[in-house]
């Protein structure tokens, strides 16, 4: 890890050098037509309506936490704070407003909007960055009636959207963990290319180490990263192909052939690894070491390109994963691998922890479960042939011999691997019988868990699982059925079997290629997985890394970088941990920059008071009912250091002080009380904005993002959790509550029975 931290720092030193200019940078789609057409509309009614001079306030929050959390990140303050600065009708907008808006609008109104500025505004904002709660607002907006009501819809699309992605990325962080290594790679899929521009910013203040998007690392001065394609690796199709092949030595500059270097290395470590050169790609080992001549400091290369023995590429349906007369057959009678042994044993399910597993072979019997003599045949198998005996039907299990004679003790040791046979099939102790399930997840990587056979005590039942699963089978089939369990076994056999050739091909190709770059004195960075069972290949990989650091006395080189990609999630991650995996850096695209989980915050801009008159909007769903007036935040910590409760007061109330008794209540909930003695108190809001001007010394994006991991750190652990967070407590001071009440029953309508 320590090359792919070198890197980064340089990244981010190169841009804080060369791109100090991208401060001034602004997104030129922000500006004042950027908002609902009834905006300007209600602008016009409110100039004819004569309300020019009103004054008013508006609050900007979020009613309910993103992704079944119970935190937010606040995030978009400094976008907004430059379209505040920059806002202004141009005299296109105002030629267009003209066509735009219905006939019969005076001139004198757009004469109004070409002088119409933010000046008079006053923007009040908690620190951007950091953690927030439904109903505390984020943003307070005052000023005249016309002006703050034209900002809503701007400023609502530059903090929703912030808002959920680096709630999302920080999110992520919390589950990877802070030593593994996050990239942004979802330009590609983002939601046009200012929604790419944005996940690229707001991940990377969400805790994301890096993007792949090289526009957002120019204007936000984050660390670009990349690897190359699968289409790089099919470009080549044979050694033939490589133009250059030399390269010169990084201190001495002798000059050697680095593909000869590479099929050396792949010879000697081939036995090593206990692979066949046989088994790996001539293109794919050209394509490796033409990207490693162009890239002899970077060299990082994907290694799932090819299945070598199909000859097909990943996903594609190879000949034998199609055949039928391939796959594993069974009986009628089957109930797959979970069927009674002839001693009463049955199948419980252990799991295991992601260990590398031994390669399978390449052939298959019937389920590898029962040797060929009729002895150490399983029950099912003996059912088989008693039927055979008795309705004299032909078999299509060639596997049995009763020739074939018992094997000495040796032979029913455990087994080393998963034996697979085609005619022959040593027999193994059928306690210690290995089997193994597949499960997918939603991003289709299987988890692989060996299964062994254990005593089973209670004979009854053994007895009656017996009974359910045997059935007659019908007279006259020239061909037993395969079950589908067997049917799924054997799928995934086969996938394991193919997914397990094309890794080794790209992971004893990369190593030789590795090594050769060794011996001219660079260092390679590492290889990244994009499909297959990622624990399970991670591990293997890092295996190999190990044997071969050990092998050639090369410490570095077992701590050779994984990076992987594949569609990956906040679940994915969760059951990689579970897994053990073995991978430093997660390349996430889809599900981060789209926010699948949740694709909006749901943030509401709402007027809570004009011409210092309280307002308030009422409804049927409490929830909806907003909290009027002017209104002030606090934080309130506990003995531990942890946030301990958000209380908003009226703004000519007197803040909360510490180690004084503060009564804080739900703010629509009589009962809901607490008193708080608070070892800390914090005010949320700073004035942001005012008289025209920026009015702090905003914080560079990495302060911003520094921010975060330490706001997050004032939460307690069960805020943070991923699995049922408790509520973080949001509440009103008892003046705000009584106030809220008060003006709720003089303005809810009173009903009349009849």
């Amino acid at each position: 890890m320590s090359s792919l931290n070198r890197e980064l720092s340089e990244d981010s030193a190169f841009a804080a050098g060369r791109n100090s200019w991208n401060r001034h940078y602004h997104n030129s789609v922000v500006q004042p037509l950027l908002t609902d057409l009834y905006q300007i509309t209600m602008a016009y009614a409110y100039w004819k309506s004569g309300k020019i001079d009103d004054h008013a306030v508006f609050d900007l929050f979020f009613r309910t936490n993103p992704f079944q959390g119970e935190f937010t990140i606040f995030a978009g303050l400094e976008e907004c704070l430059k379209f505040l600065d920059s806002f202004h009708y141009s005299e296109t907008d105002i030629e267009y407003l003209k066509h735009a808006l219905p006939q019969g609008i005076e001139d004198e109104f757009f004469d109004y909007l070409a002088q119409l500025t933010a000046k008079d505004v006053t923007l009040y904002a908690i620190e951007e960055g950091s953690v927030a709660f439904p109903r505390v607002p984020l943003i307070k907006v005052a000023g005249p009636l016309i002006i703050v009501q034209l900002l809503e819809t701007t400023l609502l699309t530059l903090v929703n959207y912030a808002s959920l992605m680096a709630t999302n990325a920080a999110r992520y962080r919390m589950v990877a963990g802070k030593h593994i290594h996050l990239l942004e790679f979802g330009l590609r899929r983002a939601q046009g290319p200012d929604g790419g521009l944005s996940a690229s910013k707001y991940s990377y203040i969400g805790g994301f180490d890096g993007t792949s998007n090289v526009l957002a690392g120019k204007l936000f001065n984050i660390p670009v990263k990349g690897t190359h394609a699968h289409a790089y690796i099919t470009s080549f199709t044979g050694i033939d192909e490589l133009k250059t092949r030399v390269l010169l030595h990084k201190e001495d500059g002798t000059t050697r052939d680095l593909l000869e270097l590479a099929m050396e290395h792949r010879a000697a470590i081939a036995s090593v690894l206990d692979v066949s050169t046989d088994e790996s790609s001539e293109g794919e080992l050209a394509a490796m070491v033409s990207f490693a001549i162009a890239f002899p400091d970077g060299f990082m290369a994907l290694v799932d390109t090819y299945d070598v023995k199909s000859d097909k590429f990943p996903g594609e349906a190879t000949e034998e994963l199609c055949d039928p007369t391939d796959s594993v057959v069974c009986d009628p009678t089957c109930a797959g691998r979970l069927h009674d042994l002839e001693d009463e044993e049955s199948l419980r399910p252990s799991v295991v922890s992601c260990n590398p597993l031994p390669e399978i072979p390449e052939e298959e019997c019937c389920n590898g479960c029962c040797a060929d003599d009729e002895e150490s045949r399983c029950a099912q198998h003996a059912e088989v042939a008693e039927d055979e005996a008795t309705h004299g039907e032909e078999t299509v299990d060639e596997e049995e011999n009763d020739e074939v004679p018992v094997p000495d003790d040796s032979c029913h040791d455990p087994p080393p691997s998963i034996t697979v046979e085609d005619e022959e099939c040593e027999p193994v102790e059928e306690t210690e019988l290995l089997v193994i399930v597949k499960e997918s997840d939603e991003n289709g990587n299987e988890d692989i868990e060996d299964q062994n056979v254990r005593k089973e005590a209670d004979d009854e039942e053994a007895a009656e699982l017996e009974a359910q699963n045997q059935t007659e089978a019908p007279e006259g089939e020239d061909e037993i059925t395969r079950c589908a369990n067997c049917e799924a076994l054997n799928t995934m056999i086969h996938h394991l079997k193919s997914v397990g050739k094309s890794f080794r091909s790209g992971l004893l190709n990369f190593c030789a290629v590795a090594l050769a770059l060794n011996d001219q004195g660079y260092r390679a960075i590492g290889i990244r997985i994009d499909s297959g069972d990622l624990a399970y290949l991670s591990c293997l990989a890092r295996e190999t890394f190990e044997r071969i650091a050990e092998r050639f006395k090369l410490p570095w080189f077992s701590k050779l970088t994984i990076v992987a990609s594949n569609d990956i999630n906040e679940d994915t991650i969760l059951s990689l941990n579970e897994q053990g995996h073995k991978i430093d850096c997660f390349g996430i695209g889809t599900h981060l920059v789209t926010c699948q989980r949740q694709p909006a915050l749901g943030c509401v801009y709402k007027m809570v008071e004009i011409n210092n008159q309280p307002r308030i909007k009422l409804s049927q769903d409490v929830g909806k009912v907003t909290m009027p007036g002017s209104k002030n935040v606090f934080r309130l910590y506990g003995a531990d250091g942890h946030a301990l409760i958000d209380l908003l007061q009226r703004v000519d109330e007197n803040p909360p002080e510490v180690g004084q008794k503060v009564l804080c209540r739900h703010p629509f909930q009589e009962s809901k009380r607490a008193y708080v003695i608070p070892t800390q108190v914090e005010p949320l809001y700073r004035v942001y904005w005012t008289e025209g001007r920026v009015a702090q010394v905003l914080p560079s994006l990495e302060e911003v993002r520094e921010r975060v991991q330490a706001s997050l750190k004032t939460l307690r652990q069960d805020h943070k959790r991923t699995l049922n967070p408790t509520p973080y407590k949001v509440a009103v001071s008892d003046n705000l509550y009584n106030f809220i009440h008060e003006l709720w029953l003089q303005n809810a309508p009173i009903g009349e029975l009849s």
